[in-house]
């Protein structure tokens, strides 16, 4: 069930209502459990073992570090072995037996064959994320062991379940107490983040995902121009921003009209000084997962040696590429990041004992630049249907060649509305921030708040959410 469906939102609006009249602690929490198995259920009851499976695996590794921490270590990769292989299985199982034909057919030998087809389980991406997260912090002393019900509740818990964010058992299960009391303010936030999600997956992301699309056929990429190549790198890099935070907020409203508090996951990345500053804007849960249990470990362990951190780190930003799809095209986005990454390390490097020459205008500004023009020249590779494709799209894009648009008109003109839309999204938040504030200084005008502003908002937001509605759109995110 898409989150930007009317039957979606006609479903929550009962959902909220009937679990703010059940009492407080265990009834709210198997509620909550039953409404995510069912919701998940909901695309197909035949995946739905899987992240029960993962779940049940998870529980069991961590009472064994638990109980015997001598063997904690041996249990944290029994774990994350058997969920990463879950995970294989499901989603790069056909990638290597594609490339492995590949491999085999160039020597001459004939091809394998699947003994089995089998779907994408939604959601599996992020969730096993999670479980091993939960192993290697219960091995650290982070946390407890979970109560099973609470760690199921955890990873089921429908509004993050299927893209995200990416959450912690020790943010997310003290919360699963469900002890808070209705609060008129907590209603309000989460139906602001849910709004203007709807917002800005119907009205932008929708809006301009169809040129995108046009402009990504493999005829019609054969003949973009080095204009063309740049304006569709610019338009998917603002389409799956847009598309992508508008699942965050949605999931972040639904869950705090609940009562429940999830981590952020977006903070205006185009925004970003440097490709550093980016991954700690863009998918932030995805970053601290990466940063907390890759990339310290090993800048630990390779911190006096440049050559191999800087190796690894290329390596650890293809893994998160492969990670996002079963694709080479994944890995190239993922390694082109990398690559940025250590730049900007090699240049803090050169610059540590040039303080005037680091803190300039010129080099603060020429990074900022170079940081919107790599990320969105990266986003070519992740969108592009083959290697291929990608590599001939770059090219024209590095080498410059016509100017000539073409495509209609209305598609350069969309691409830059949507781009001053990204420039000047956190000054209009901060606004709303003060204006929110503002109503909420005196009586009076809280009540205007409630009867006026509010309800004027919100209904501009859903004719907005309805007028662009394109049949329930799939979320870019909705199966990786």
């Amino acid at each position: 069930m898409q989150f930007n469906s009317f039957s979606y939102l006609a479903i929550l609006g009962i959902v909220v209502a009937i679990f703010w009249t059940l009492p407080k602690g265990n009834p709210r929490r198997w509620f909550v459990l039953a409404l995510s198995i069912l919701f998940y259920g909901s695309w197909s009851w035949k995946y739905a073992p899987i992240p029960v499976i993962i779940c049940a695996i998870s529980y069991v590794c961590a009472r064994a570090i638990v109980r015997n921490p001598s063997r904690a270590r041996a249990a944290v990769w029994t774990g994350a072995i058997l969920v990463l292989f879950i995970l294989g299985f499901f989603k790069y199982r056909n990638f290597f037996v594609d490339n492995l034909n590949q491999l085999l057919q160039l020597y001459g030998h004939s091809p394998v064959q699947a003994a089995f087809a089998f779907g994408f389980p939604l959601g599996i991406s992020f969730y096993s994320f999670e479980a091993i997260s939960y192993l290697i912090d219960t091995r650290q002393g982070r946390v407890k062991n979970v109560r099973i019900i609470d760690l199921f509740t955890f990873v089921m818990f429908w509004p993050h379940l299927i893209a995200g964010p990416i959450v912690r058992v020790r943010e997310l299960v003290p919360q699963l107490a469900f002890q808070k009391p209705f609060e008129r303010a907590m209603l309000l936030k989460g139906l602001d983040r849910l709004i203007w999600g709807l917002v800005q997956k119907n009205l932008i992301a929708n809006n301009i995902g169809s040129w995108v699309d046009e402009g990504f056929l493999p005829q019609s990429s054969r003949a973009n121009t080095t204009l063309d190549n740049w304006v569709l790198a610019f338009a998917f890099g603002l389409q799956i921003y847009f598309d992508f935070s508008s699942y965050s907020d949605m999931a972040i409203g639904a869950a705090q009209l609940i009562g429940i508090t999830l981590p952020e996951n977006f903070r205006f990345p185009y925004h970003a000084k440097n490709p550093s500053d980016f991954w700690t804007r863009w998918h932030m849960t995805l970053s601290r997962w990466i940063r907390d249990y890759l990339f310290f470990p090993i800048n630990a362990k390779y911190q006096n040696n440049p050559a191999a951190l800087y190796t690894s780190l290329i390596g650890i930003m293809a893994l998160v590429g492969l990670w996002h799809g079963a694709g080479w095209g994944f890995v190239i986005w993922g390694v082109m990041h990398g690559c940025y990454l250590v730049l900007y390390r090699i240049s803090e490097r050169c610059t540590e004992n040039r303080p005037q020459l680091a803190q300039s205008p010129w080099f603060l500004g020429a990074w900022r630049v170079f940081t919107l023009f790599a990320v969105m020249a990266a986003w070519i590779p992740f969108r592009a249907s083959s290697a291929g494709q990608a590599t001939h799209m770059l090219r024209t894009m590095v080498i410059p060649g016509s100017l000539r648009p073409s495509y209609s008109i209305n598609f350069y003109l969309i691409t830059l509305l949507v781009a001053l839309i990204a420039l000047i999204e956190p000054y209009v938040t901060e606004r709303f921030h003060k204006l929110d504030g503002f109503f909420n200084r005196s009586g009076s005008r809280m009540l205007l708040n409630l009867l006026a502003w509010r309800p004027l908002v919100y209904a501009f937001g859903l004719l907005l959410f309805i007028i662009f509605d394109d049949q329930n759109t799939q979320f870019i995110y909705f199966q990786f």
